[in-house]
């Protein structure tokens, strides 16, 4: 039987757009640092992170409210930044330990596809943490020794940031000060482990791949239907559709069905936050 793990996701952007929002070593920064300080308001442990030119990808802990606030937050964050990129991030839990181990190590390898080294000496991830005796490589300069006026600009946000954490010398927040190494090698148990998950199957990482993107889509249809959802409940009622009481979000599903913009599926369902059978209730 196959062991259910709660409470991880995969957050990530799609990687086969066009626009490339981490072209220099200025937005990879922001990129990077983003999903640090992110994940720190949110409430979410990081387990895993790379950023390339076009897309990142994180491995998650945290309860489903923090996730998805981890997510708004990380694309609100980062839409900002960009305003002339289309940037869309999606949240997926990842349920079995196969599968959690498959996707941590789908995103620490996938530096692979572009940088002809192994992932403990790419940049901008985390693959020198795990199973290490030398965590720190280098050590940066300290938060607490900075100005408040220095970490605003430099972070940009208002929130307050650890003041024990550390940063590069190009303003990149060091992994070991947000990544949960610890609980990565304890989830994998031993090295031995984590090197056999590191040799995957070129027909499993492109199969990952195309499961990955379809997730995407799924993610990307959900966000723009709830988007058109929200905007009929106000209509109706003056609150997004969260806070809608039930009769209303029913109505909303029945006119996204009248206008063709959805099935009475679980896709329209989770968009209008109704359980599936709650819409057999819908002629």
């Amino acid at each position: 039987m196959e062991e259910l793990i709660d409470d991880i996701w995969h957050v990530y952007s799609d990687g086969t757009r066009a626009d490339i929002p981490f072209n220099t070593v200025e937005d990879k920064v922001f990129g990077w640092n983003s999903m640090a300080i992110c994940a720190e308001i949110a409430g979410v442990r990081v387990w895993v992170v790379t950023v390339n030119d076009t897309h990142f990808h994180t491995l998650a802990k945290g309860t489903a409210p923090r996730a998805e606030r981890y997510r708004c937050l990380l694309q609100q964050r980062l839409q900002r930044h960009f305003p002339n990129e289309t940037i869309h991030v999606a949240c997926k839990p990842v349920v079995l330990r196969e599968k959690v181990l498959s996707r941590f190590m789908y995103a620490y390898r996938n530096c692979m596809d572009f940088y002809r080294k192994l992932p403990g000496e790419y940049p901008w991830g985390c693959g020198h943490l795990y199973f290490s005796e030398h965590r720190h490589f280098y050590k940066g300069r300290k938060v607490c020794n900075m100005s408040g006026r220095e970490q605003y600009r430099l972070f940009r946000t208002k929130h307050p940031i650890p003041q024990d954490w550390q940063i590069n010398e190009n303003g990149r927040i060091l992994p070991e000060c947000f990544v949960d190494y610890e609980a990565v090698e304890r989830f994998f148990r031993s090295p031995r482990a984590f090197i056999a998950f590191l040799y995957v199957r070129k027909e499993d990482e492109t199969a990952a791949k195309q499961e990955i993107y379809s997730d995407y889509l799924e993610s990307r249809t959900l966000q723009e239907l709830r988007k058109t959802a929200n905007r009929y409940s106000i209509n109706y009622c003056g609150k997004t559709l969260g806070k809608a009481p039930f009769e209303v979000r029913l109505k909303v599903a029945g006119r996204l069905i009248r206008e063709g913009l959805c099935g009475k599926n679980a896709s329209l369902a989770k968009a209008t936050f109704l359980q599936l059978d709650d819409l057999r209730l819908l002629i």
